[in-house]
């Protein structure tokens, strides 16, 4: 499969933009994430295109906060030793964190794809079991 399949084109353009804004270590934890859980910028990608679709003024600076937030939550769990499901799920909380808005916070759970829900799902599983 493509490697850019699942990046909308819309999300690609706006996900390179806020990183544009970021300072230079998310950058590399971006990378890290990506070796770590590959369709992790195609994840943000589609996030970025549902902001830009709900309020597009404001896109770029939300998908740049919840950025940061994501990729803190995703170091934090890293260097606590987690496993893979669990660095993966500070990620997506920390996602969620950044986006103040209910609305906006739902968007993440969408932008999620099958094999990101199972490891989420795991993830919750092994904190419970």
């Amino acid at each position: 499969m493509p490697r850019d399949q699942d990046i909308p084109p819309e999300g690609a353009r706006l996900l390179a933009a806020a990183l544009a804004q970021v300072r230079r270590r998310y950058t590399g934890r971006l990378r890290d994430l990506e070796l770590d859980w590959p369709g992790s910028r195609a994840l943000l990608a589609r996030l970025g295109g549902a902001l830009v679709a709900q309020k597009p003024h404001e896109a770029e600076a939300r998908l740049g906060q919840c950025l940061c937030a994501g990729l803190d939550g995703y170091l934090a769990a890293r260097q606590a030793r987690h496993g893979d499901q669990r660095r993966f799920a500070a990620f997506v909380a920390g996602l969620t964190r950044g986006l103040a808005d209910p609305a906006q916070q739902a968007l993440v759970s969408a932008a999620l794809s099958p094999l990101q829900q199972r490891a989420l799902r795991l993830a919750e599983q092994e904190d419970h079991g």
